[in-house]
């Protein structure tokens, strides 16, 4: 399970995510396909992650559950 982060914390991964794939794709798949494909797939992943990613707890959820 993830850990909860904050909107900064999932743009941070988000770009981090993005380069990451880029640079797979030239090392492993770029001679098969072009980089401009690459760079759409990791931006589709980086979306994606900063849409679906955990979110903090809101104050008014925690004080529920106690």
């Amino acid at each position: 399970m993830l850990p909860r982060m904050t909107t900064g914390d999932w743009i941070f991964w988000s770009i981090l995510s993005w380069v990451f794939v880029n640079f797979l794709w030239i090392k492993f798949v770029e001679r098969f396909i072009p980089l401009w494909f690459g760079t759409i797939v990791a931006t589709v992943f980086a979306l994606l992650l900063l849409k679906y990613g955990p979110r903090p707890q809101e104050e008014d959820e925690e004080e529920e559950e106690e």
